[in-house]
């Protein structure tokens, strides 16, 4: 550029129109911020605060009541909604359905040219939701999903503005959901629970959620993390809603999850999976569910070998009656050993009283021991054990304390014996011995169980045998053994069976020498799982003599 262009630049830079003609988009940029920061003072919010609670009321069917509405036109166009409040149907209580002390609504405002208000996302801020159910096992979300289903909406996601107005996107940080059955108010709810609702086509809800479960009446430390995620479609009864969900419970310490479901710490250690599915309708939905449990074992006790727990179940599922069908379970257990759990029904209110059965056929016998190891640490971690386990054990359906009856049968090689008692290694020629156990177990409503084992004749090898009878319980447990063995047969369970094996120097006389003699065995173990086990043995008989000896006379 040579120096007469430069000359003629600075002449038109001196020219005033020209000046004036660039200051222009500052002047104008400078009236919009001012426009933003003084016109939300001016505007009247009153009439658009009930305006806005009776639209939310329309939306949701039930009365909205807000406390304040704010505009705001910075970062973008909406409103602040303060202390609202959603009413509950009285049917199912008193107490709100939601509560939240802060929602921001932000406009579309293109949807302003059509004379309506339409808001892009409905943010709440650390709400709290009460899921209600009845007596006759009506949820009270049910009207809200059936009447959100009769109002027309078009998609979040359409960009222009429709002859319907379109569905917000709605998310909540933060929050909080209770559950109440009736007037109870269970201890369960989830906590920083961070929610999203929206609609990706007409009728057709997809739904995201993900919080902390936890209990009001224990303090529970880090319980994994719930989430649930999927979609669900409107319909004119609640069992007919169309749903496609998964959920999941995962990264949850063995003992947190059992103070969070019973309420105590049960002494188990490992981590805790699960993953459920469920599609079709509400009323007949297919349910399938896994459960894992990673290196399951006692808090005081660290076994060469923990356990590895996976079981699999499908059912149809209705949820507003709050029933399963066709309950079908598989626990893999070795090679293509399974143990199987079948229900025709249950009742998810009252589950301990539905009917069941359950079977297992040629299970290890050490993986019978390895479950053993979870409610006794005096269950040696690796005993000298072999054989097989079967068991067929059924569940009648009635009250809370119904029992559970069946059969296991246990089958072991009895080994050769050395000299001096020890027991030599098994060897594929060795004999094995079936043994029937018959026992009742009896449950009830609030988590305990009992275990009844009859007199039971018990053969340890040629020439000895034992009959048992035992008791166990969420309490403690107690065992009678009589009958007649050798201390080397006795040595032979007690390595396996600490319990007995405290009991034995009680059992035979002092003055037994040979290992392999047989002799009387009389003794009663008791013990409550807080304390040690104590065992007596009967009395001798006393054997008085007739006779009276003749008085001496005193000198």
């Amino acid at each position: 550029m040579d120096s007469t262009d430069q000359a003629m630049e600075r002449a038109e830079d001196t020219v005033p129109g020209k000046r004036r003609w660039r200051r222009w988009p500052w002047i104008v940029a400078v009236i919009v911020v001012l426009l933003l920061i003084l016109t939300p003072p001016l505007v009247n919010v009153s009439r658009l605060q009930k305006r806005i609670a009776a639209s939310m009321s329309q939306s949701l069917g039930r009365p909205v009541h807000l406390d304040k509405v704010s505009l705001h036109l910075l970062p973008m166009p909406g409103f602040t909604l303060e202390n609202l409040v959603v009413s509950e149907d009285p049917a199912f209580g008193n107490e709100p359905i939601i509560r939240a002390n802060t929602v921001e609504a932000t406009l579309r405002v293109r949807s302003l040219w059509k004379r309506r208000v339409e808001f892009s996302t409905v943010s709440f801020t650390q709400p709290s939701v009460n899921l209600v159910r009845d007596a006759e096992g009506h949820w009270n979300l049910e009207n809200v999903l059936v009447h959100a289903s009769h109002v027309d909406s078009a998609p979040t996601v359409q960009a222009k503005p429709g002859p319907t107005p379109r569905f917000p996107y709605i998310e909540a940080t933060g929050g909080r959901i209770n559950i109440k059955l009736g007037e109870e108010k269970m201890p369960f709810s989830l906590t920083d629970a961070d929610f999203a609702l929206w609609l990706p086509s007409p009728q057709v809800w997809r739904v995201r959620l993900e919080g902390k479960p936890a209990r009001t009446d224990r303090n529970i430390g880090d319980p994994g993390t719930v989430r649930l995620e999927g979609s669900l479609q409107g319909a004119e009864h609640m069992d007919e809603v169309p749903i496609d969900l998964r959920a999941s419970w995962h990264d949850a310490p063995m003992g947190e999850a059992s103070r969070l479901v019973t309420g105590d710490d049960r002494g188990w250690r490992g981590t805790l999976h699960w993953d459920a599915a469920l599609q079709g309708k509400l009323g007949a939905a297919t349910l399938r569910m896994k459960v894992t449990m990673d290196d399951l074992r006692r808090a005081d006790l660290v076994p060469a070998q923990s356990l590895d727990v996976s079981v699999s179940c499908t059912s149809r599922a209705n949820l507003p009656a709050g029933m399963l069908e066709n309950v079908a379970c598989k626990m893999p257990i070795s090679g293509d050993r399974v143990l199987t759990l079948e229900s025709p029904s249950v009742d998810l209110e009252r589950p301990l009283r539905s009917e069941a059965t359950v079977e297992a056929q040629t299970v290890p016998l050490e993986w019978a021991f390895g479950w053993m190891r979870l409610f006794s640490a005096r269950i040696p971690a690796e005993p000298a054990v072999a054989g097989t386990v079967d068991a067929s054990v059924m569940h009648e359906e009635g009250d809370d304390t119904a029992e559970w009856s069946g059969a296991v049968n246990i089958a072991m090689p009895i080994a050769a014996r050395a000299a001096n008692g020890r027991a030599l290694p098994v060897k594929s020629n060795a004999e094995t011995v079936a043994q029937m156990f018959e026992a009742t177990i009896t449950t009830d409503s609030r988590g305990g169980w009992n275990v009844e084992l009859p007199a039971t004749p018990l053969r340890l090898g040629p020439g000895a045998e034992l009959t048992v009878s035992a008791q166990a319980s969420d309490q403690g447990y107690g065992f009678t053994v009589t009958g007649e063995a050798s201390p080397a047969q006795l040595a032979n369970i007690g390595h396996a069976l600490p319990q007995l094996a405290d009991a034995s120097g009680m059992m035979l006389p002092k003055h037994a020498a040979a290992a392999e003699a047989i002799r009387p065995v009389a003794v009663t173990c008791v013990r409550a799982w807080t304390s040690g086990q104590t065992c007596t043995v009967p009395a001798p008989a006393v054997h008085r003599n007739t006779h009276k000896p003749a008085k001496r006379r005193a000198r």
